[in-house]
């Protein structure tokens, strides 16, 4: 799941961003390297601390909530320290930013399907 998620972000971020630099220069923004980078890194973490749970019920749930609370607080100190510091021209960092969020959402749901499935095979059957 790492080498799958790796290959797709750095892949797209980098197909996306030189686009921007070559075919649209005033998309291009300095800043834009951290947006797939801020991606790789929740996606990372993510897939670790699933692989770390494989037990069901309460510890499955207080590792989701985890997983949540550590994507919308990178998420939200990223976009405040783009915001702040390197002043990003609105457009072009909205879909940026957007665009990576779907590619990882879709990716996030992919890989817990997978594991959910993975998990169903390993379940003795109830008689």
């Amino acid at each position: 799941m790492i080498i799958i998620h790796t290959s797709a972000i750095l892949t797209t971020g980098s197909l996306w961003g030189l686009l921007m630099y070559f075919l649209m220069p005033r998309w291009w923004f300095a800043a834009y390297p951290i947006i797939p980078g801020t991606f790789l890194v929740i996606g990372i973490t993510e897939i670790l601390l699933m692989a770390k749970t494989k037990t069901r019920n309460s510890k499955l749930l207080n590792n989701i909530l985890i997983q949540r609370l550590i994507r919308w607080g990178i998420l939200l100190a990223v976009l405040l320290l783009l915001v702040g510091v390197y002043h990003p021209p609105k457009a072009p960092f909205i879909v940026s930013f957007m665009g990576f969020f779907l590619v990882y959402s879709l990716l996030s749901v992919w890989f817990h399907l997978v594991d959910i499935k993975a998990n169903k095979k390993k379940e003795p059957l109830a008689d």
